[in-house]
């Protein structure tokens, strides 16, 4: 571990933190923009030169704008307009008109009189009015969301750097043995069978560890802590350790911060980590709560996990309730800064011009800020005193105050860090010229447009490049995957990730460039690469013609429901599945499909290879040794899977021999692993990227407000929204009568829930998934190969801009109109002999965002809908398969087990006697209200349900007198509006007719409180 090392890792660190955003500025720009394009009345307001000043009296005066004013020594609140939009100032007052009179605007923050000599000319009920129908906390959540897309390669770099140099250090101060060394680097590429496991207390995930164990030796990875890993003989012996560890306040603290605030919490009826610990640590409960689930990370790149993790941890999850009444934004912010901070090293930097250890003490403690104080502080004093050196009367709450402070050291650190010293190498460009000096190297020696390599040592190569762009040598490494590179630190190997340099084939010449692309710009050309199909794909917005759909810019018909006659059909998944367990078919060629970005397009297709590789150019993997060169890129044979992975991208269809794909450790349903170097053939490659770059701009809005005008049937419009707008204020009647509907479409909503299943097949117990589901595929788990050419997903999200399949019996209604982009559905199906659940926060939804969960087609199994407290329930059991008496037998263990899983409760039933009875009960003793549509029949006693609870609806949806052939059908509405929460539930009958349409035959409808 070299001081370069270590300078290199924090000048990196620093710049990340710095990237931060601040709530205060993103509010600021916020309601500055406001103002000048929509209210231009007050184009002349800075909000944060402008103070909200709250006072206990006031005083006639008809020379004020608000005709009262005020003596300063009487004022209780004095903020800036930002400021006090951030804390939400309306919520001082029942009314805005009330503010008028004890409240104003002005242009100073302290004063002896508060009148019209200082008061500026806005009223404060005018100022609440305008924040009340501003949604600050998704503002700035895109700004987060922003800083994460723009980061997270970053944070997982040195989210891996922080382990591999904690390891080492710890290794080389002879804290851990070499044993223990060894298994620490082994666990990350889960060598000598080794399983890595999320770490968890009675479910709840820690965002930022993670346990390794194998039958020799456990280990617990803790991001942030004095020593980062805990070695124990297994997982009983860790829990044993754990529990003796948090025995002592300050340790429980500390392993409390590695979960969510919403967590950490007590609910009415369930315990959160906190209570867990204190009952571990009273004997209350034993330590199996610790490690409850020991759910493994199928994803073979933990790191990857871990940051998915932190980026889910907070909004997105709905993870930070608090008892402060603030922005959730602000406190979510506020752990990702404190996760951002636990990727200090535990190694020391010595900084000679400050004579202080640059590590924890500096950037964390040094600060002098409690996170504890700052998270759990109520009052605006005890926030407050959580950060030095503020002094203000102001109640603005400790995140406003937290991140600009953090920001500003995290800048002077950076400034200390780069001070020209003998420590530290002034560039690049002195330290590659003292190398090669070193190495009796000539500059001459480095060809203009290829790699000189030197050897330091076995498997540790530096590569050293001429850039064409600008008149310097830089040593690289990188990747000829994507062809971007980053220069390295040439003695260290250490990459700066800042500072990217570009890997470019042109006219038969290699170009380095720094400004990235082709040199001079140049845009890629696949009309010269001879692929037999290009499409320039057009959104639905383009097209020109009227259109129900007309006013979507950023999706298209290319893919679904019907691929393109353009595009090669993948094959299907069966046929492929069936060839790779056949010798004879090994060089039998498929086809599959992948989304991806146009550098990486063009790469497989140039080189003809499935991860664009050039087979002739050395690796350039300076240090990593040959390992490195195992490199594979995943393809699908799912349509709807590259549909929704190059929406926005690119669309890749090739065909490659059987021999060298496999399917070992794929994280999506249908996906497909091939070496980056295996030889394809390019069938197909489509622009997907409609009307934007793949780096986000701001768009011409002139542009797009001409497109998004284009014609369409009014009337189907009108109807369109029409439909959304009663739908969004609770109105399920829009559901009625339509048929059935679900989509196997995937497309990201902003609502995010659990998932869990439980299935007779699967022997590993109940299945948990806490991330969202991904554009990219389907979950496994979440996935019936047993349905249609390639499966179909059990579970799964989209928008209402299309609503059904045509293949589903529903109307013509749901072909013809839809529910907009602003509606969100989830389906959710029957796994193959149990059941699928989710779990929703309902204090999550969003005003006009209504979501909607839909059972599908219903013929014999069951839905479930529950609520309790401030939490939605939605579980599908059955069978794909007939089985006689599943549904109402093993179908209603699999229901309790799964609701169990996500809410907490007991789910202790005697499996002697289950029937659909069982299921009403378990339901009625354990939520608030309930609904349940089933299938009953005489013939099968279980089914039928033969009790009342108050708190249970039940439908059959078949009986014996329903008439034949007939289905189900079984919604849920989720909406949030002026009037609070509102949970929906609707289940029909259908009976189909000899022609093939269908009439509605009975129906029951309830709101579940």
């Amino acid at each position: 571990m070299t001081e370069k090392w270590g300078q290199q890792y924090y000048l990196e660190f620093n710049e990340l933190i710095s990237k931060f955003p601040s709530p205060e500025k993103t509010i600021s720009n916020y309601i500055k923009n406001k103002f000048n394009s929509e209210l231009t009345w007050f184009n002349w307001v800075d909000p944060d030169k402008l103070y909200f000043v709250q006072f206990t009296q006031n005083r006639s005066n008809n020379k004020t704008y608000t005709g009262w004013d005020h003596v300063g020594k009487f004022s209780i609140r004095s903020m800036t307009l930002t400021q006090a939009a951030i804390i939400n100032i309306g919520r001082y007052f029942e009314v805005p008109d009330e503010a008028n009179a004890v409240a104003g605007i002005y242009k100073v923050p302290k004063a002896e009189m508060f009148d019209e000599k200082n008061e500026a000319q806005m009223l404060p009920s005018e100022y609440i009015s305008f924040l009340n129908k501003c949604d600050f906390s998704a503002v700035y959540n895109d700004e987060l969301s922003t800083f994460w897309n723009d980061n997270t390669s970053v944070f997982k770099s040195l989210l891996k750097k922080y382990y591999t140099s904690s390891i080492l250090y710890l290794f080389k101060n002879e804290q851990i043995s070499r044993k223990e060394f060894d298994f620490a680097i082994n666990a990350i590429n889960k060598k000598n069978n080794i399983k890595i496991y999320f770490f968890d207390v009675y479910g709840y995930i820690a965002s930022d560890m993670f346990v390794a164990s194998n039958d020799e030796m456990t280990m617990l990875f803790i991001t942030g802590a004095e020593y980062p890993v805990m070695f124990t003989k297994n997982i009983d012996e860790l829990r044993e350790k754990i529990k003796e560890i948090i025995s002592y306040s300050g340790n429980k603290i500390a392993f409390l911060q590695h979960f969510s605030l919403y967590d950490r919490q007590d609910g009415v009826t369930y315990y959160g980590v906190e209570s867990i610990f204190n009952k571990i640590s009273g004997e209350e409960f034993n330590n199996s709560y610790i490690m409850y689930k020991s759910q493994l990370i199928t994803n073979p790149d933990i790191f990857s996990e871990i940051t998915s993790l932190v980026k889910q941890r907070g909004i997105s999850d709905g993870d930070v309730i608090i008892k402060s009444n603030s922005e959730s934004s602000r406190d979510y912010a506020l752990e990702i800064i404190q996760t951002l901070l636990s990727l200090t090293p535990v190694f020391d930097v010595i900084i000679p011009e400050i004579s202080i250890p640059l590590g924890l003490g500096v950037v964390a403690s040094g600060l002098g800020i409690s996170f504890d104080q700052l998270i759990n502080g109520d009052t605006y004093e005890e926030r407050r005193a959580a950060i030095p050196g503020i002094a203000t009367n102001s109640i603005l709450l400790g995140m406003s105050f937290v991140i600009p402070y953090i920001i500003n050291k995290s800048k002077d650190i950076y400034t200390v860090l780069t001070l020209p010293s003998e420590h530290i190498p002034v560039s690049n460009q002195s330290a590659v010229l003292s190398l090669l000096k070193k190495h009796h190297v000539s500059i001459d020696e480095i060809p203009s447009d290829g790699v000189l390599t030197i050897e330091l040592s076995q498997f540790n190569f530096v590569n050293i490049v001429k850039l064409n762009d600008e008149d310097e040598f830089v040593a690289i490494k990188g990747s000829s995957l994507s062809g971007v590179y980053y220069e390295v630190e040439p003695e260290t190997g250490y990459e700066i990730l800042s500072r990217r340099v570009y890997r470019t084939e042109f006219d038969k010449k290699i170009y380095w460039t720094r400004s990235g692309g082709l040199k001079g710009g140049l845009p890629y050309n696949f009309q010269n690469l001879e692929i037999p199909v290009f499409i320039k794909d057009k959104s639905y917005a383009e097209l020109g013609e009227p259109s129900e759909l007309s006013f979507i810019n950023d999706d298209s018909a290319l893919l679904y429901p019907k691929i393109d006659s353009r595009i090669p059909s993948p094959t299907p998944e069966y046929e492929l599945r069936y060839f790779f367990t056949k010798d004879i078919y090994k060089e039998q060629l498929v086809t599959l499909m992948k989304g991806t970005t146009e550098q990486e397009a063009w790469n497989i297709a140039n080189y003809k290879t499935a991860g664009g590789v050039n087979e002739k150019l050395p690796e350039i993997f300076p240090g990593e040794g040959p390992q490195s060169r195992l490199g594979f890129t995943e393809y699908t044979t799912d349509i709807n899977s590259a549909d929704s992975s190059s929406r926005g991208h690119f669309l890749v269809v090739i065909k490659v021999e059987v021999k060298y794909i496999n399917n070992d450790n794929v994280f999506y349903a249908n996906y497909w692993k091939i070496p980056d170097d295996a030889p394809v053939e390019v069938v197909a490659i489509a622009d997907r990227r409609f009307l934007f770059s793949e780096i986000a701009s701001k768009p011409d809005m002139s542009f797009f407000k001409k497109i998004l005008q284009k014609p369409a049937p009014e009337s189907i419009i009108k109807k369109s929204n029409s439909n959304y707008k009663r739908l969004s204020i609770g109105d399920i009647d829009v559901l009625k009568g339509r048929g059935a509907f679900s989509s196997v479409r995937q497309r990201n909503i902003y609502i995010s829930f659990q998932a869990a299943n439980s299935d007779l097949l699967n022997k590993s117990g109940v299945y948990i998934r806490t991330l969202k589901l991904s554009d990219i595929g389907y979950d496994p788990v979440f996935y019936n190969y047993g349905l249609g050419i390639s499966g179909s997903p059990t579970l799964n999200t989209y928008t209402g801009e299309i609503v059904t399949e045509e293949t589903l019996q529903t109307t013509s209604y749901w072909k013809k109109y839809n529910l907009t982009t602003d509606t969100s559905i989830i389906h959710l199906s029957n796994s193959k002999q149990g059941a699928n659940g989710i779990k929703i926060n309902l204090d999550d939804l969003m005003k006009e965002k209504p979501v909607v969960i839909t059972s599908g087609e219903l013929s014999g199994c069951t839905s479930i809908w529950a609520r309790k407290g401030n939490q939605f329930y939605a579980v599908h059991t059955g069978t794909v398969e007939p089985i006689k008496n599943f549904t109402s037998t093993t179908g209603v263990i699999k229901a309790i087990e799964v609701l169990s899983s996500l809410s907490g409760v007991n789910n202790a039933i005697d499996i002697q006697s289950v029937s659909n009875d069982t299921l009403v009960n378990f339901l009625s003793e354990n939520f608030d209200t309930s609904f349940v549509a089933y299938s009953s029949s005489e013939k099968k006693a279980n089914s039928k349900i033969t009790i009342n609870h108050s708190n249970v609806f039940t439908y059959a949806y078949y009986t014996d007198l329903t008439p034949v052939p007939s289905f189900g059908t079984s919604v849920a509405l989720l909406t949030k509006g002026d009037g609070g929460i509102k949970v929906k539930a609707l289940s029909e009958t259908y009976a189909a007719k000899r022609d093939g349409s269908i009439i509605p035959f009975d129906l029951l409808c309830r709101e579940l409180l």
